[in-house]
């Protein structure tokens, strides 16, 4: 619970008093009260009553069936958080925000159970969403109308300035808070996403470079000599583009050598959906030198020393004894295991053409390939040095 919420007792304050109606009195009004939001802000909770006349209605017997229909209608709205002093912010926006991020909270947790979300993503969702409540005992709000755009820029230049992390981070969390106020406005609290009027961050280059032809021969000479399981694992990343979380998921069976193909399930891949990448003949080669395809179809491809294996490992395996072979070779800490799918992209586009580049990596649209295209991949045409159109 936030401070200003404990101060004010917010979960025992009375929001709504139900309509009445009197049909024996001489006006003939349907009255209620609802909290006044701006006097919790002020720290001084009260009720206002408001009141609809129905003596315009002549008939006795139609006069109290508008009323009465008045007063249930209201009665169910006030019932669902419904205020007419915020009526403009969404049909619940008198909710608290504690009870939404309850609500919220919960919603996550359903997403993950019904494998909608995958860990990673709920892990990521779930880290925002505590930086968020973090930000709200610095500056706390009451209710989710409250929840504008002036608010989510001070949220977001919280992350970015007083927090100090880069523009990624900072872009990051605007979009998780986006997907946030989606949530918010489908559920009813919130009309409109306070977030799209808000632009992203100008980006740095990544810091993640992609290695030299000749790193990239010094990498293989070593582990070829030193560690061919983890050489096996470069290889994929290198010549697949399948990510380290979905390398650890795959399985003996998923691969196959007359098609020369890796299967990877929507189970666990990034866009959900089932894919195929295919495996040059000298990732197959080396497959059997290990003697990785005699292991039985439902070993994982990875386990215990980079061998199939009965055992899940944690794709931070691959990361750690990344770290110990760039070290080993002196490589630049801009070197990460990820830069091998970033190498390998480039590579196939300056080899194979984008488009065949796209389908191996499993990209979703052409723009995300085309981010990987080097300086020296990118062409002009000489045929128009000397073209005069019509103009």
């Amino acid at each position: 619970m936030f401070p200003l919420q404990k101060k004010l007792n917010l979960t025992e304050l009375e929001s709504y008093r139900l309509p009445i109606y009197n049909k024996k009195a001489k006006e003939k009004v349907v009255y209620f009260y609802v909290l006044d939001p701006q006097s919790v802000i002020d720290g001084n909770p009260k009720l206002v009553r408001i009141r609809k006349k129905f003596n315009h209605i002549h008939g006795a017997r139609e006069r109290d069936d508008a009323a009465l229909r008045f007063r249930d209608e209201v009665s169910r709205k006030l019932r669902t958080g419904w205020n007419p002093l915020i009526q403009e912010q969404g049909t619940k926006g008198f909710t608290t925000i504690q009870d939404v991020l309850e609500k919220y909270e919960r919603y996550l947790k359903k997403m993950l159970k019904d494998e909608v979300f995958t860990k990673d993503t709920h892990r990521d969702y779930r880290s925002r969403f505590d930086m968020f409540k973090q930000y709200l005992q610095i500056s706390p709000i009451i209710y989710i109308y409250q929840l504008d755009t002036p608010f989510v820029e001070s949220f977001l230049e919280w992350v970015y300035v007083d927090r100090d992390t880069s523009p990624r981070t900072r872009n990051n969390y605007r979009l998780w808070i986006s997907t946030f106020c989606t949530f918010l406005k489908q559920s009813g609290y919130i009309k409109e996403n306070p977030v799209e009027g808000i632009k992203n961050l100008r980006e740095q280059d990544k810091f993640r470079k992609t290695l030299t032809s000749a790193d990239l021969s010094r990498l293989h000479d070593f582990l070829d000599k030193n560690d061919k399981p983890f050489l096996l694992v470069c290889m994929m990343q290198y010549y697949t583009f399948i990510r380290p979380k979905e390398l650890m998921l795959l399985r003996v069976g998923d691969i196959s050598v007359k098609e020369q193909t890796v299967f990877v399930s929507h189970s666990f891949s990034k866009n959900r959906k089932d894919g195929k990448a295919t495996l040059p003949a000298r990732v197959i080669r080396l497959m059997i030198e290990l003697g990785v395809l005699s292991h039985h179809s439902d070993c994982f491809l990875f386990s215990k020393g980079f061998m199939p294996g009965e055992r899940q490992r944690d794709s931070r395996s691959i990361t750690n004894r990344w770290k110990e072979v760039r070290k080993a070779l002196g490589f630049p800490s801009c070197y990460q295991f990820y830069s091998l799918k970033d190498t390998g992209i480039t590579d196939a586009i300056g080899t194979v053409g984008l488009t065949v580049a796209m389908d191996q990596a499993r990209h979703s649209d052409i723009s995300i390939t085309n981010k990987y295209v080097a300086k020296d991949q990118l062409h002009a045409h000489p045929e128009l040095k000397n073209f005069e159109g019509n103009l």
